[in-house]
């Protein structure tokens, strides 16, 4: 992916009012563009879409008093996006990480796992009510799936975790240990083993303690 330094250029922020800012800004239009994903019933939006909708979302910051301390940095963001420079996702996902010597928002650490599992299996996470959850969806592939009818209401006002996640799996042996390990690493978050047979595997996702 090419990305032109803005990794290291255009998130670097002076101070850490801007560095809130830009973490505050980066979760909330992944968050939008979680949800308009969800609207399209389509979990595998190209690189062109993504941008088009998180610069469209962005567009108002650029105006609003509230943002002016990274108004450079969102600007340049918009402006590479729309000329399909950058991947805006990620660029996001790197400003959500960029909040030096400060405990990060369980949403925020749980947005990023979520990116790690979906990597590392090649598929991307599904969000189901538990009552309609497709166990046959994309047979051929892996089953990712959040089960729950609001994603919000496990996370309280700050983005703390407030109620365990429950995640279904689906895979082979060798993508189910890929899938466990993932959570199994994480500093954040542990994982309660709900249900388990030859396919399937369903955890609780709760807080490392």
């Amino acid at each position: 992916m090419q990305n032109n330094g803005i990794g290291s250029k255009h998130i670097s922020t002076s101070n850490s009012d801007s560095i809130q800012l830009l973490t505050e800004v980066s979760l909330h239009a992944l968050l939008h563009l979680e949800f308009k994903k969800r609207d399209a019933k389509s979990m595998h939006l190209d690189r062109d879409k993504c941008n088009d909708l998180l610069v469209r979302w962005l567009k108002p910051k650029l105006k609003s008093n509230k943002y002016k301390a990274i108004r450079k940095q969102l600007k340049t963001m918009s402006l590479q996006a729309k000329k399909s420079q950058v991947d805006l996702e990620e660029v996001l996902l790197i400003g959500i990480e960029a909040k030096p010597e400060v405990m990060q928002p369980h949403l925020d650490s749980y947005l990023l796992l979520i990116r790690e599992i979906e990597k590392k299996l090649g598929t991307t996470a599904l969000l189901s009510s538990p009552r309609h959850v497709d166990l046959k969806h994309d047979e051929d592939s892996c089953l990712l799936c959040v089960l729950s009818d609001d994603l919000n209401s496990h996370f309280g006002t700050k983005n703390q975790l407030v109620s365990s996640i429950s995640i279904l799996f689906r895979g082979t042996v060798r993508e189910k240990h890929l899938f466990l390990g993932t959570i199994y690493a994480n500093d954040v978050f542990a994982y309660q083993l709900q249900y388990e047979d030859e396919n399937f595997v369903r955890i609780e996702l709760e807080l490392n303690h």
